[in-house]
């Protein structure tokens, strides 16, 4: 599926971020859960171009653009995944 979220939305919410957030576009994979990625998992992940991983988003994201909705996609990432530290 491509241009599941909407460009425009993307560009608003990017512009209208307040700095101290750090605010940027990026990769969202989601996986099927309940897991926790290995720090080997979130390597690859992120070797194909993963910028954050989740078990959700994904699923309703989907959903939406099948319904007809125009779809912005937020994720607040509180954690580093495992094997971060490595590279």
């Amino acid at each position: 599926m491509t241009g599941a979220y909407d460009a425009g939305l993307r560009r608003q919410a990017l512009a209208l971020a307040p700095p101290e957030l750090r605010a940027r576009p990026g990769v969202y994979c989601g996986v099927g859960g309940p897991s926790y990625e290995t720090g080997a998992e979130c390597r690859l992940l992120r070797r194909l171009g993963a910028d954050a991983v989740g078990m959700s988003t994904v699923q309703e994201a989907v959903a939406a653009r099948h319904a007809g909705l125009r779809v912005l996609g937020l994720s607040l990432i509180t954690n580093m995944a495992p094997g971060e530290e490595e590279e």
